[in-house]
């Protein structure tokens, strides 16, 4: 599999790339500040016959390299009879949408492995695991994320070579019998405190922690609106220091939830993933820079499974970035320096991927890597 990849902040300048390419691309993967002419994207992809798969984003990532308000981009020959891209509005709901990619997975291939991206700021993302999940009945590959809009939380956009949508979603379902899907989701968040109940929620909107207004519980905890200097930060920003962690007792893991929204009104939370009534939580915290070292060495345990790669996809949470700071810098080049292959990524407001035991879910804070391999 040949792979050409590529940054650049000027649509001029990615249309010269695809027009000079050593070889004739069947696929992209494109991730793209929504500063740029997203639509001029797909278009050009289409008048060149290259399928697409991308999103807007939160900042990009090429390789070792962090940019902002620009576009990251990796050309492929994979042959077509390996994948297919499918697009999905949410004309019902996200769930609908990903019921229905789960049976067009199926039909398509006996071992399927799917990409997706996904456009909506306010989607419960979750719900896009749980459709493909009883769609299949049982674990696959499963790898992507929410689209970003550099931190707006205004508009984001799921992208093909058919257009842009705010509200539906973009996937490759691949052979995965033919290209190798493997990866890995984590965070190393630390839970922190107490043990709290979500006792009213719908869907990713939390009402009320132990019977009390979702948004006092937070406050109380956190207090930033009682700080003068800090009046009137969005809550996004102070979430990514201190996610939700979800209990799972029947699971081996935990998942991580960010707020995202308040609503002053019904002093709600709401969040970046879906929760049940009745799901048990500790706040969380970045241990620091130790947190990194744990990332890096869990995929340096990944790349023992893997030692090769054609190309390699990498999702990481916005927020993780806001907690991290500079040093996310010090993850990404850790994380290409264990394959050096080519990669593209963007900071996300979710993140989608299997864990250890092989259990896909929809994560905050963390940070998702797919490696493909042509078998």
């Amino acid at each position: 599999m040949q792979t050409i990849t590529f940054a650049t902040n000027s649509i001029e300048e990615f249309q010269q790339k695809i027009k000079t390419a050593s070889f004739q691309p069947t696929l992209g993967f494109v991730f793209a500040s929504v500063q740029l002419d997203l639509d001029a994207i797909c278009r050009i992809c289409d008048d060149h016959d290259i399928d697409l798969m991308g999103c807007s984003t939160a900042g990009e990532f090429m390789n070792e390299e962090l940019h902002e308000a620009s576009i990251v981009c990796i050309l492929t020959d994979m042959n077509k009879d390996y994948y297919q891209v499918v697009t999905q509005e949410f004309d019902e709901t996200p769930y609908t949408a990903a019921v229905k990619l789960g049976d067009l997975s199926n039909e398509i291939y006996k071992n399927p492995a799917i990409i997706v991206v996904i456009g909506g700021v306010r989607i419960d993302a979750e719900k896009i695991i749980w459709g493909i999940k009883d769609s299949l009945k049982r674990e696959i590959p499963i790898f992507g994320g929410l689209a970003g809009d550099d931190w707006n939380l205004v508009e984001t956009y799921a992208l093909s070579r058919k257009g842009k949508t705010p509200n539906g979603l973009t996937s490759v379902v691949l052979n995965n019998d033919k290209i190798a899907v493997q990866g890995l989701a984590t965070s190393g968040w630390e839970p922190i405190g107490a043990v709290h109940t979500i006792t009213k929620s719908k869907d990713n909107v939390v009402y009320t922690i132990n019977n009390e207004p979702a948004l006092d519980v937070f406050v109380k905890y956190f207090g930033y609106f009682d700080n003068a200097e800090l009046k009137g930060v969005p809550i996004n920003t102070m979430s990514a220091q201190y996610p939700l962690q979800i209990i799972r007792e029947d699971e081996e893991f935990n998942v991580l939830r960010s707020p995202l929204f308040h609503e002053d009104g019904t002093k709600s939370l709401t969040l970046a993933g879906g929760v049940r009534e009745g799901d048990k939580f500790r706040f969380s915290i970045s241990p620091g820079f130790e947190v990194i070292d744990q990332t890096l060495e869990e995929f340096e345990g990944l790349r023992d499974e893997i030692p090769e790669a054609d190309l390699m996809l990498l999702f990481s949470c916005k927020g993780r970035h806001a907690a991290l700071g500079p040093l996310i810098e010090d993850e990404i080049e850790g994380i290409y320096e264990h394959w050096k292959a080519p990669m593209i990524g963007f900071f996300s407001y979710g993140e989608i991927g299997n864990v250890k035991n092989g259990i896909c879910d929809f994560h905050n804070e963390s940070c998702a890597l797919v490696v493909l391999k042509e078998k």
